[in-house]
């Protein structure tokens, strides 16, 4: 498969924010592409990559692969293999690299693995993390429509991808439809005799504020995240340079009501409610299944709805909404289950707002307790995300000449920031062995953009996946 850049002229018509858009993840990158990607590549105790509800690429589903057994490589050929590419001056000031055995979790190479950096977007692993250790990822969210006494309330069940019309089962985004919910809850009523309701709002699950004291207003204005809530439509996650929407709550309340009136039934915004178990279901839809919705997030690295998910595990494991509290509980949570967690310091879950540092050495600790089958649920996670020339924030990336011999065979979080760039996954050797790293660096990106230190960033990797 070869990729084509077209349109150049549109890209430098607008270059004075395409970057911003990059460095936070919601735009593509550029590189000279030449190539095909390999297709991905499974971790260990797979077959086969783990399967997706949405289809990772059009190109044809992947090839299962035997198990990885190849020989692990030495500390000095890992050493060796990175002595050249740590050297690029493409890198900024500050690096930290870390390898390990993703079997045994042996180090093979440490460089600055201890070091407080920004990580930029990788912070959503901790994030990802505590979710899937927390809940069931099998379970989806659900979205209902209930009656209490002779209120009609629509209650947020932590479905922000609603599809404004009928839903599709065989997708993440949209999975679920208001029309679908609408059509439900019409015909309930019509039952009841009922054509005219106000239909009022419970949303008393997983409640916290819909922006962070981090978050500076450009970034919600120019779009590069949505407002965090527990009830969201499809269509309006965000994308640069549309603005989020003011309340993604209330947009799906009013497209239920619309919704509603295509069913003969005339609904009005009515008002905030409580409801309780007692009360009478008119209409439900349902999510995907929770880990193919984390998967999707991380895949997208999408700020809100990471923060929605974390929100939500948090709520069920009783810690209040409020940023702090989560950061705290994300933490603690790490520690307890037994990783390093000295330097973390967490402004946020997903790594937008200034004031994060992780070391290196935690990234690479999370990524070996998914391979190591140490925790299945976040082996689960890490399953599902990006590969290398092939999906998510990876798609485009690992195709030049330089780095396209991993093109997939390579899973992993990015992390892009002004002045941060940062990676933590795994990647295949040509011995056949499943090798973890984890880079972040960090210094003044002088004008250049964040692609010549993905550049630099991708042919490390490469290196490794030339063992």
């Amino acid at each position: 498969m070869k990729r084509v850049i077209a349109a150049a002229g549109a890209v430098v018509l607008v270059a004075g924010s395409y970057f911003t858009l990059d460095v936070y993840d919601k735009a593509p990158g550029f590189f000279t592409l030449a190539g095909a990607p390999a297709d991905p590549v499974p971790l260990p105790s797979q077959s086969s990559p783990a399967p997706s509800m949405a289809a990772p690429a059009p190109t044809g589903a992947p090839t299962p692969v035997g198990p990885l057994t190849g020989p692990m490589p030495t500390a000095a050929q890992v050493a060796d293999a990175l002595r050249k590419p740590l050297q690029d001056k493409r890198f900024l000031k500050d690096v930290a690299m870390v390898v390990r055995d993703a079997q045994t979790g042996t180090t093979l190479f440490d460089q600055g693995g201890k070091r407080t950096l920004i990580p930029a977007s990788t912070t959503k692993l901790l994030a990802a993390y505590a979710v899937a250790t927390t809940m069931d990822l099998e379970q989806p969210f659900t979205t209902k429509v209930v009656q209490q006494g002779d209120k009609v309330v629509l209650v947020a069940g932590g479905d922000t991808v609603l599809s404004p019309d009928k839903g599709d089962p065989e997708k993440v985004v949209g999975h679920a439809g208001v029309a679908d919910l609408a059509a439900q809850v019409a015909t309930a009523l019509k039952k009841q005799g009922r054509t005219t309701i106000d239909l009022h709002l419970d949303t008393s699950f997983a409640p916290g504020p819909m922006t962070l004291p981090g978050w500076k207003p450009e970034y919600l204005a120019m779009g590069y995240t949505a407002r965090i809530a527990q009830l969201g439509l499809a269509t309006e996650r965000s994308d640069p340079p549309t603005a989020a929407v003011a309340d993604p709550t209330r947009s799906v309340q009013n497209a239920l009501i619309k919704a509603l009136a295509a069913q003969g039934i005339s609904a009005k915004v009515g008002a905030a409610a409580t409801t309780t178990s007692a009360a009478t279901r008119l209409g439900t839809v349902q999510s995907a299944p929770l880990i193919d919705v984390l998967g999707q997030a991380m895949r997208d690295s999408d700020n809100a709805m990471i923060e929605s998910l974390t929100r939500a595990a948090a709520f069920r494991a009783g810690v209040p909404g409020d940023p702090s509290s989560i950061t705290r509980w994300v933490t603690s949570l790490l520690a307890k289950d037994g990783f390093d967690t000295t330097g973390v310091k967490l402004a946020d879950v997903c790594g937008l707002s200034d004031g994060t540092t992780i070391p290196a050495s935690l990234l690479a600790d999370l990524v070996v307790a998914g391979t190591s089958g140490r925790s299945k649920p976040f082996q689960e996670v890490l399953s599902r995300e990006s590969v290398a020339g092939w999906n998510g924030t990876l798609h485009d990336r690992y195709l030049g000449r330089s780095a396209n011999s991993v093109a997939g065979e390579v899973r992993a979080k990015t992390g892009s920031l002004p002045d941060v760039g940062s990676l933590a996954g795994t990647v295949v050797t040509d011995s056949g062995r499943l090798l973890v790293f984890a880079v972040v660096t960090n210094g003044p990106m002088k004008g250049a953009g964040p692609w010549p230190v993905r550049a630099a960033m991708d042919e490390a990797v490469t290196a490794l996946g030339q063992l």
